[in-house]
């Protein structure tokens, strides 16, 4: 039987309260609700669609060393699989609920196997016919990340749009914060729009994988 059952009104009421009141000690005072209101259902969520990879919820302080952020997250991120930047996310915020699978921020022994894949006749094209499965099923490529062809490659190749990628990203947002995520029927939304994305993760670590560079240090 599913364990999920949908994500409660009760969290939508959180997060607006959290968004008026975004500081640790607020948070700390109200972590029970958060974990029975956002993670647990999200954690019930990543049970019933183990398929799609093991979930590791984020955690919900942000880190302020370098950027001028709020203390707490506003939204809570649901990661599936997350192997070597590759996989699937689903995240829940005021601003709605965002559908999004692919190989994001990747490395650079990582954009350079994409390149090359894409360059290739049989895997390019391969690639093609799965973003477009992708995107008949009702989710978006992201935009290319660079103005041209990356130097090197011909700026007239049949895929010059995708060799402008650094980014594999597909993603679809429900912005209007419909009835259907109080109720079991996200599951079966969010689980179509996985499956939709499949063909493109599957390609993205076959041909890709992931970095073969030492971690950077800060």
């Amino acid at each position: 039987m599913p364990e999920f059952t949908g994500f409660p009104r009760a969290a939508i009421t959180f997060l607006e309260e959290l968004e008026a009141n975004n500081d640790r000690d607020w948070f700390k005072a109200n972590r029970d609700r958060y974990d029975a209101y956002l993670a647990a259902p999200a954690l019930a969520l990543g049970r019933d669609l183990r398929r799609f990879g093991e979930v590791k919820l984020f955690r919900p302080y942000n880190d302020a060393r370098f950027h001028a952020r709020p203390p707490i997250k506003e939204h809570i991120g649901i990661p599936f699989g997350m192997e070597g930047a590759t996989g699937y996310y689903a995240e829940l915020s005021l601003d709605g609920l965002l559908v999004a699978a692919g190989m994001y921020r990747p490395q650079p022994d990582q954009v350079a196997r994409l390149r090359d894949a894409v360059a290739d006749g049989r895997r390019g094209s391969a690639l093609a016919r799965a973003v477009r499965a992708a995107t008949d099923g009702g989710l978006e490529l992201s935009d290319p990340d660079l103005k041209r062809v990356p130097r090197g490659y011909d700026a007239e190749h049949p895929r010059a749009d995708l060799l402008r990628h650094r980014r594999v990203v597909l993603s679809r947002r429900e912005s209007k914060l419909p009835r259907w995520l109080h109720g079991p029927e996200a599951a079966e939304r969010i689980a179509a729009w996985f499956e939709a994305a499949r063909p493109t993760v599957t390609w993205l670590r076959d041909n890709v994988g992931p970095s073969l560079q030492p971690p950077s240090r800060r």
